[in-house]
């Protein structure tokens, strides 16, 4: 089974996987990541084995979304965005507009060259 889907035999065991999540997630956040990640800022990250190009456009306040943003996505798989949430600590890199728009132009299939 995989860690991304845990069977749970009540709500209130899911609610308590998901605040161990959220706490753990918290812990993870590194300092820069709590610093940077920014509505107006563009990230990257891997999600289930895709480079994900991410446009932070709302930072979330509210009580139990701490740490979350809410963004466009993509990458290879949706080259036309997906508006979703994501967590700070999933975040690996903070790249320009400039590194964006040309990951954009190359249909957000880039080599390795490209963030080094």
């Amino acid at each position: 089974m995989s860690p991304e889907f845990t069977p749970v035999d009540s709500w209130e065991e899911a609610e308590e996987i998901m605040d161990r999540q959220r706490i753990d997630a918290a812990q993870a956040t590194l300092n820069w990541q709590w610093e940077l990640i920014n509505p107006g800022t563009f990230a990257i990250r891997i999600a289930h084995g895709l480079l994900i190009f991410s446009e932070i456009l709302e930072d979330y306040k509210e009580v139990g979304m701490q740490g979350f943003i809410f963004g466009k996505h993509y990458s290879i798989a949706c080259t036309q965005g997906e508006l979703g949430d994501a967590h700070r600590s999933t975040f690996l890199v903070m790249i320009t507009k400039e590194m964006f728009e040309a990951a954009r132009n190359l249909g957000w299939g880039v080599t390795t060259g490209f963030v080094g």
